[in-house]
């Protein structure tokens, strides 16, 4: 897994819609700061490709979670439905 904190701004996230850090950390800070918040204002974590395209062959919703609690403190439990339940 990556660690987040010292990932730079280009580093994609979501692989199947190609967002990055910094469009995710930037919508945490405008109040997205849930899962689902992050799935409408981005549309990461919408794809269906993760295992193909995703290295670590997973769903990018716990780098997503990761990041929300990184930037807002805040633990979001969510599952995502786009290709897995995670």
């Amino acid at each position: 897994m990556i660690n987040w904190s010292e990932a730079n701004d280009s580093e994609l996230v979501c692989y199947c819609i190609e967002v990055n850090k910094k469009t995710i950390v930037d919508a945490i800070k405008n109040g997205n700061d849930t899962l689902s918040k992050i799935k409408e204002s981005t549309k990461a974590c919408t794809g269906s490709s993760c295992k193909e395209l995703n290295p670590s062959g997973e769903c990018c919703s716990k780098d997503i979670k990761n990041l929300i609690k990184l930037c807002s403190g805040k633990e979001n439990n969510e599952s995502c439905s786009c290709c897995c339940s995670s």
